[in-house]
């Protein structure tokens, strides 16, 4: 990433003069290279989200903040234009050291969402991986099925937050639950369990469905919690992590129709799960933050 090599050197083999009538050019050829950056990112960003590697609501939140690291950008070039003509010695080496701390806060940043987007990010999974044909819990006899598959994912999130030991993250954990439009009759042993969750007691298909789903997509994400708990020594500093943790059902919703297009009503692809991570920084997901969301 072009990022990763800039910086505002002050430390140049010429006189003081010289380099002070330098500075706010450099600072703004430095300013507009962060810029262009943030824009890849951005564009980035969109693209991962139309491969489903990072939620929507996710992407918009860090396309925001992208967008607000911009306009800092743009006030500072602002301001060093109006240096560059009537500013003194001591206003630009104040602005200088300014803008210096805003640009490498924007690299690290920029530099470890580009790390991110070089990884996978989104997983998915036939509900029978991990539960029985009308279950929406993980039984002990699917339990060492399940960790297999999801340890992977463990293992890349625990491998990011060693790349980058002093960063402060927000790991936002995204899954959902998808069925096909098979009925839930009501002398079956999940009807009662279901309808205990629901608000209604008259459900239909549909509503039967979303919440079979949601309940599947909550037990995988809290079996990836609890198997990041279990590897958490491994993490260098867990106290700068936080966790967002968001499970949804989409019932009979057709699971990404753009990469299948003869999905049937009675469809093992349309009974999965699907799983996207990505590790933020707190500056580019600030609601983790505030949210000071904890593991369970």
């Amino acid at each position: 990433m072009v990022v990763a090599g800039l910086t505002l050197g002050m430390a140049v083999s010429c006189g003081p003069s010289k380099q002070v009538q330098n500075l706010t050019k450099t600072t703004q050829e430095t300013l507009e290279l962060v810029k262009k950056e943030a824009q890849r990112a951005i564009a980035l960003t969109v693209e991962k989200v139309k491969n489903y590697e990072v939620d929507p609501d996710i992407g918009k939140e860090i396309i925001r903040n992208l967008k607000d690291a911009e306009r800092k950008i743009d006030t500072q070039l602002a301001v060093a234009v109006q240096l560059e003509k009537t500013g003194t010695k001591e206003e630009i080496l104040q602005f200088a050291e300014r803008t210096n701390v805003i640009i490498q806060s924007a690299l690290t940043d920029l530099k470890s969402l580009n790390d991110l987007y070089d990884i996978s990010t989104f997983s998915s999974f036939e509900t029978a991986t991990f539960f029985p044909a009308g279950g929406f819990g993980i039984p002990p006899e699917k339990q060492d099925e399940a960790k297999k598959s999801i340890e992977p994912i463990v293992q890349r999130i625990i491998k990011f937050f060693g790349d980058h030991p002093r960063q402060r993250f927000v790991a936002v954990i995204v899954c959902y639950g998808f069925s096909d439009e098979t009925p839930i009759a009501k002398e079956s042993p999940l009807y009662s369990p279901l309808l205990a969750k629901m608000k209604t007691n008259n459900p239909t298909r549909q509503e039967l469905n979303v919440k079979l789903s949601e309940l599947r997509a909550k037990s995988i994400a809290n079996l990836l919690v609890d198997l990041i708990k279990i590897n958490e020594g491994l993490i260098p500093n867990p106290k700068l992590i936080n966790y967002d943790i968001k499970w949804m059902g989409k019932g009979e919703e057709l699971p990404y129709p753009d990469r299948v297009k003869d999905y049937k009503a009675d469809d093992k692809r349309r009974r999965m799960v699907s799983l996207i991570w990505n590790v933020l920084p707190g500056s580019l997901y600030a609601q983790g933050l505030s949210n000071e969301t904890a593991m369970r």
